[in-house]
């Protein structure tokens, strides 16, 4: 005759319950006894678990060569005075490695262009995982000066015509005016559509055709002989961005006194004012 098994949430359910999640739960009720219910406990609880593991991944997870980061969202831009700690950051996979690199570094005379290749895969890679690296972020990962990874972005941006997805142009951070020149060549030069240019550019139509628009007031007011100041105080834009749009517009040889902006001359892609971003 079978003997009746004592049921397993009566003999185990006490060290079932001893883990993570109970502890913050005690901690909330004892630290917080009036602020936490018990069903806010367990949600906040819950919430914070699922952060605690999307941080924190198991080693199966990571290949050789990869490494775990904490990003900035790419749909969280910056505001004033907002800083990092209320800022929506996502725990993104980067490849530091790969086998590519290795064999690079085996051969003779290519650990530049492994090197730059590096820096614009990290980039992209952050972007396709939802969140946007900063040139400090890039810095730390590679132990490369900001300056160089600078240089190799701005490179690269001026040989292929394209924007490299990273925080100072995705967020209009610091005083770089890059992805505005690139944006503007896209659709006032090569006349591509709103909705290509921003697929290339990685920014959305709105944001295209405000860029569009900001050179457009700008050149309206530069052609009807205001100074500089005097059209920052029509447009509501500071000095220092009016005077990056008219050095943009003397790049794009776009015509004098004419709503047409059709340029004189197509041959190149501007060449960027600065680029600098905040950390």
């Amino acid at each position: 005759m079978n003997k009746t098994l004592p049921r397993r949430s009566q003999t185990y359910d006490a060290s079932d319950r001893k883990t993570f999640h109970s502890a913050l739960c005690h901690l909330l009720q004892t630290e917080f006894p009036s602020t936490f219910g018990p069903a806010v406990t367990k949600l906040f609880a819950d919430r914070v678990q699922e952060l605690y593991e999307r941080f924190h991944l198991p080693r199966e997870r990571l290949k050789v060569g990869q490494a775990l980061w904490a990003a900035v969202a790419v749909d969280d831009p910056p505001a004033r005075d907002k800083r990092i700690e209320h800022t929506r950051l996502v725990p993104i996979v980067l490849d530091l490695v790969t086998p590519r690199d290795i064999d690079d570094a085996i051969a003779t005379g290519v650990r530049t262009e492994t090197r730059d290749r590096k820096i614009l895969r990290l980039f992209q890679q952050a972007y396709d995982q939802g969140a946007v690296l900063s040139y400090p972020d890039v810095s730390l990962l590679l132990h490369l000066q900001t300056s160089t990874i600078s240089r190799t972005v701005l490179a690269h941006e001026r040989q292929t015509n394209t924007t490299i997805p990273r925080r100072g142009t995705i967020h209009d951070m610091g005083r770089s005016v890059t992805h505005k020149a690139i944006i503007c060549y896209k659709r006032l030069v090569e006349l591509k559509p709103t909705s290509q240019v921003a697929a290339e550019t990685y920014h959305s139509p709105e944001e295209v055709e405000y860029y569009v628009q900001c050179l457009r007031r700008v050149k309206l007011c530069h052609d009807s002989g205001l100074s500089p100041p005097d059209t920052a105080q029509a447009t509501g834009h500071s000095l220092s961005l009016v005077n990056e749009y008219v050095t943009l517009i003397q790049q794009l040889g776009l015509p004098v006194n004419s709503t047409d902006l059709t340029p004189r001359t197509t041959d190149t892609v501007p060449q960027t004012i600065a680029d600098t971003e905040h950390p």
